[in-house]
């Protein structure tokens, strides 16, 4: 499916991945096999139908919105609005900040200078999926590219069902699929509607430093709420960073290299008769109130 598929085309492919039958399906979903026939074939459920077969194929809360959009169509289209000089003005604000407005396709529609020193070529204009598939910068701003190819695949054929089909998106969909890559975790069928950890590993193309950033998305005053904010922010502790592990060296040992002395042998019977030797403990005690009060 290059598109987005019908609801019945959407409940096949799902039981099929589930390695279900038909009878299966229908006798987990409390219907008649000749109704899921006809419901698989492009006849509209119920909504109660619709909950009935989300729960029989144990679809997370984005598959059902997504299921849910394909039986009962897309969201009433509105023509866009954009940021107005006040909200760019906001935006540089923002700064060292990356921050930027996309559109509910991820249409990017204005960013700041920290966003566009961060992410080179993602500029207005520009579409974020169209721009990890194809401008070649992507793999290496993106630390784990893979894992923001499938994330962001996933988010897209969401938003798609939630627009409806159109020249332009089908335009950006017929690009992308161009890469093999994209085609393939295309055909997953994966839906997604936000990111699992919120946070992404971005490296700079100049020095090859990377950052780790926690990423934000809130829904604008616009007034027909058609675009969103991006904020991207600096982790405090990054878990990308690795530290170094100071070790000890353990009381009871000695370099191996280290010459024996008249003393060393004592000394050695000793800390060896003390490691054999149960240590005592004190017996547990009730704490007072005192101790609890701290």
């Amino acid at each position: 499916m290059n598109g987005v598929p019908t609801f019945g085309e959407y409940v096949r492919q799902r039981r099929t991945a589930a390695n279900l039958t038909r009878p299966q399906l229908a006798w987990l979903a409390s219907l008649s096999v000749p109704y899921l026939t006809k419901i698989e074939g492009g006849a509209n459920p119920s909504r109660r139908v619709i909950e009935s077969l989300g729960t029989a194929l144990e679809l997370q809360a984005a598959e059902f919105e997504y299921a849910l959009v394909l039986a009962e169509g897309p969201f009433p289209r509105i023509e866009a609005d954009h940021p107005a000089p006040t909200d760019l003005e906001y935006l540089e604000l923002l700064n060292p900040k990356i921050a930027a407005y996309i559109s509910g396709t991820m249409d990017m529609l204005a960013i700041n200078s920290a966003h566009a020193e961060a992410f080179p070529e993602l500029d207005p204009g520009c579409n974020y999926v169209e721009w990890m598939m194809l401008n070649p910068v992507a793999r290496t701003v993106l630390v784990d590219w893979p894992g923001e190819m499938r994330q962001a695949a996933s988010l897209f054929r969401l938003l798609l069902a939630r627009r409806g089909p159109d020249e332009h998106t089908q335009r950006i969909l017929d690009n992308c699929l161009e890469s093999p890559e994209f085609a393939t975790v295309w055909r997953t069928e994966s839906v997604s509607n936000e990111r699992p950890d919120r946070t992404k590993l971005v490296r700079n193309p100049r020095t090859l430093a990377i950052t780790e950033l926690r990423i934000n998305i809130w829904r604008t005053q616009s007034s027909m709420q058609s675009w969103m904010l991006v904020l991207g922010s600096g982790v405090d502790h990054p878990m990308a960073v690795t530290r170094p592990v100071i070790r000890e060296r353990p009381r009871a040992s000695r370099p191996i290299n280290a010459l024996e002395t008249a003393e060393s042998p004592g000394r050695r019977s000793e800390m060896e008769a003390s490691l054999r030797e149960p240590t005592p403990t004190r017996p547990l005690q009730q704490p007072s109130s005192n101790q609890l009060d701290g």
